[in-house]
């Protein structure tokens, strides 16, 4: 009789509250915040042999003071110079490369949680999954994976003689969670071991599932979080003076515009924009476009990325609820947004 992975009871562990902020420095053996804390691990394949314990060992500690959450891992490697490192670009893919991966599913409803990953050079990976088990990202081939969401963490990682190391700090203002005092949480670990096409989990999943499988993933217990702080304010200011001769004189422009981020209730939030030019997007990549059909450009400003994913049905670019790109264009010339709100959750 075959057992799917997916039915074996679903790990837990404990997080620990840390006497001291860790330094993020790649290290954790001989870091004291990180004493008593005590590691997961005993992974297992997904790839090349499902179901058979990982080939090297990885050890995942979790741990928290008053304002963020810290993960450390520890990725054991017989010989490590077979550890691949590849691009460091923010985002960047990492299949092609050793690395981490965890998700968080602060609410504990097994349908939406946040993604963070690294590699060895320390990249930061994220992503907020709305629905579970898409697997790609918006605007090419995924459902509820928004990857152009961006947090606010940090990471460091580096390569040492048993292997590689990377710290995550998490500030809880970037996480979503209920308001009880001492919380449990879903979570999973990803490790990609490239040089022999190895990808393990900490919560088993069968070959046809992936990390974003939040209903399948292990719990971590006694977190106590800080009350949420429900408001994030975003100003910005541009500002132009010039000045010249004779009839030209002085002249001067200046621009002022505000985000608000409010969370009305843990899952349902409150966005609103004044006077925003989103200059802070990173521009969109050049397409030479030889049909008659519109380039599927994906959302990448923020005041559109909170729960993007809510109005997500089928296959991507093939049913469109609503499609946020066209606010701010009127017969492909842009038009200044003056102001907006938006409820989503």
């Amino acid at each position: 009789m075959n057992i799917s992975l997916d039915d074996l009871p679903r790990p837990e562990m404990q997080a620990f509250k840390l006497s001291a902020r860790p330094e993020l420095d790649g290290v954790i053996s001989g870091d004291s915040a990180w004493e008593g804390v005590v590691p997961a691990s005993g992974f297992t394949q997904v790839q090349p042999n499902e179901g058979a314990p990982a080939t090297q060992n990885t050890e995942v500690f979790v741990g928290y003071t008053d304002t963020a959450l810290y993960i450390g891992v520890i990725a054991y490697a017989t010989d490590p110079g077979t550890i691949i490192v590849a691009d460091s670009r923010r985002d960047s893919a990492l299949d092609q490369t050793d690395s981490f991966q965890v998700v968080i599913d602060g609410l504990l409803d097994r349908q939406n949680a946040y993604l963070f990953g690294t590699n060895p050079a320390g990249i930061e990976y994220d992503a907020q999954i709305v629905k579970e088990g898409s697997t790609g990202q918006f605007g090419s081939g995924g459902g509820g994976f928004n990857l152009n969401w961006d947090g606010s963490w940090n990471v460091e990682a580096r390569v040492t003689d048993i292997g590689w190391v990377a710290e995550m700090e998490i500030p809880f203002t970037t996480l979503r969670y209920a308001n009880a005092e001492e919380q449990s949480w879903g979570i999973n670990f990803q490790r990609n071991i490239r040089n022999n096409n190895e990808i393990v989990y900490w919560a088993p999943l069968s070959r046809q599932r992936n990390i974003n499988r939040i209903s399948e993933a292990g719990t971590v217990g006694g977190i106590v979080p800080p009350p949420r702080r429900n408001l994030q304010i975003t100003p910005y200011v541009l500002a132009r003076w010039e000045e010249g001769g004779g009839l030209s004189g002085t002249a001067d422009d200046q621009e002022v515009g505000v985000d608000i981020k409010y969370s009305l209730t843990p899952s349902l939030t409150l966005d609103a924009t004044y006077n925003t030019d989103f200059a802070q997007v990173e521009v969109d990549d050049a397409v030479v476009n030889l049909d008659r059909f519109s380039i599927f450009l994906p959302e990448k400003r923020p005041f559109f990325l909170e729960n993007a994913g809510q109005f997500t049905v089928g296959n991507a670019q093939e049913v469109e609820l609503f499609f946020s790109r066209r606010i701010g264009l009127v017969s492909g010339e842009p038009v200044p947004i003056e102001g907006g709100l938006r409820l989503s959750g």
